[in-house]
């Protein structure tokens, strides 16, 4: 939820500081994507069961940098679900979810690419820490947001590989069914938002 901050650089581009209070709507998603050498698998996790949907957070800007005052998610990996319970129990197995509940994204800053357009809609890149099993990895993630009066939604999409985490892909079935190492990661965030304007700054 912290990637919103997006869609804010219209406003930061005139005041240094900016106080955004963000209220998620159950119909944002997680969604994690594989393949075996037969077929492939989807994880999800809906905006329902995301920890926190209601929270207030400040940025800043730094040349075209956006730096965010609460800078981290967790997310419980017991919420995800997947029409292929065999897939889902792998997965939580693979990821030692008993050893390690969460998985823990920090949003280290956000990039744009362009300013917004005549649509209201931005894109740009997130740089972020990615912890799994208790190890972290830096990953930049292509981002675009759209607006509609006060309602934003944002877009990300990350292909990863798991022996970046140190992960093994299993094999099942005496060799039979092959996981794939890479993953497919993609989150959609819908959210009202509301923007305090502060620190104004002289052009």
């Amino acid at each position: 939820m912290i990637i919103f901050a997006l869609t804010f650089l219209e406003y930061i581009s005139i005041f240094s500081q900016t106080t955004v209070a963000i209220e998620l709507h159950d119909n944002s998603f997680i969604t994690i994507n594989g393949t075996t050498n037969l077929l492939s698998f989807k994880l999800f996790q809906k905006g329902e069961d995301l920890i926190n949907k209601s929270f207030t957070l400040t940025t800043s800007q730094h040349h075209n940098r956006i730096y965010i005052s609460q800078n981290q998610i967790t997310i419980p990996v017991s919420k995800f679900n997947s029409e292929n319970k065999m897939a889902l129990r792998d997965f939580l197995k693979l990821i030692k979810s008993n050893d390690y509940p969460n998985l823990i994204i920090q949003l280290n800053y956000l990039e744009a690419n362009q300013t917004n357009d005549k649509n209201n809609n931005s894109n740009g890149n997130a740089s972020v820490d990615i912890t799994i099993t208790g190890i972290t990895k830096k990953f930049d993630i292509p981002i675009s947001s759209k607006q509609a009066g006060d309602i934003y939604s944002i877009d990300g999409e990350k292909n990863i590989s798991i022996r970046d985490f140190g992960l093994t892909p299993p094999v099942e079935m005496m060799g039979l069914i092959k996981v794939s190492e890479w993953i497919d990661i993609h989150f959609h965030f819908i959210g009202k938002m509301k923007v305090y304007k502060s620190l104004a700054m002289n052009k």
